[in-house]
C-alpha cells in the first residue's frame, strides 16, 4: 500500500509536466501564442451557473484530466477569463477557481519548486514559490471561497494563478532542469 501511495504522489507531482496529451475537448494552446501573455478578464458573477460556463468547466476537468495535468487555466485553452480548475493530488477532488486573489505569506518564506506546464510541453524549470498562502475565489457554484494553502495544493494555485496574469515559469526560472519526454504512469 505504502508503494503504491508513494507512486500515486510521484504521478501527482510529475503528471504537469507530460509531453503526451490524450486529447480532451478543449485544444491547449502552447508557448507562443499571444493570449498565454495577456492579463486575463474576470468572470462576471452572474455568468457562473450558466450553461455555457459550467460546460466549459466540464470541457476544462476533461482536458486537464486527458493531458495528465494536476492544474489547467482558462489562457491556457485560449480563453482570456481569471479561472482554472485543479486538482493537486489523488485524495483531493478537482475544483473549479474563478476570480481568485492571493496574499503571499511572505513571513513562511519561499521554496524551489520543479515545474512543467502543459504550455510548455516536457521542459522543467525550477521557480520559487511561496510556502504559504491565502486565497480568496469563486468555486464553480458561485459561493465565496477563503483559505489557506500549503504543500503541493498552494504551488499548483501560484502556478495556474500566474496564468491568468499572463506570466508562464519560463519567464522567471531560477534553473532550467530538463527537456526531455516523461512518461509517468498514471495509477
Amino acid at each position: 500500500m505504502k508503494a503504491i501511495l508513494f507512486l500515486s504522489l510521484i504521478s501527482s507531482a510529475f503528471a504537469h509536466t507530460m509531453k503526451i496529451y490524450r486529447g480532451g475537448p478543449l485544444e491547449i494552446i502552447t508557448l507562443g501564442h499571444p493570449t498565454l501573455k495577456m492579463v486575463a478578464d474576470e468572470v462576471h458573477h452572474e455568468d457562473i451557473n450558466t450553461s455555457k460556463m459550467q460546460n466549459f468547466i466540464d470541457d476544462m476537468f476533461k482536458t486537464m484530466k486527458n493531458a495528465g495535468g494536476v492544474g489547467l487555466a482558462a489562457p491556457q485553452v485560449n480563453v482570456s477569463k481569471r479561472m482554472f480548475v485543479m486538482k493537486p493530488s489523488f485524495f483531493q477532488k478537482p475544483q473549479a477557481v474563478i476570480n481568485p486573489t492571493i496574499d503571499y505569506n511572505s513571513a513562511a518564506g519561499t521554496k524551489n519548486s520543479s515545474e512543467g506546464c502543459l504550455s510548455i510541453p516536457g521542459k522543467t524549470f525550477k521557480v520559487k514559490r511561496y510556502k504559504d498562502i491565502n486565497v480568496t475565489y469563486f468555486n464553480r457554484h458561485g459561493d465565496y471561497q477563503a483559505e489557506n494553502l500549503t504543500g503541493f495544493k498552494a504551488i499548483v494555485f501560484q502556478h495556474e494563478f500566474d496564468h491568468l496574469n499572463g506570466i508562464l515559469i519560463s519567464d522567471f526560472f531560477t534553473e532550467y532542469i530538463y527537456d526531455e519526454e516523461l512518461e509517468i504512469p498514471q495509477l
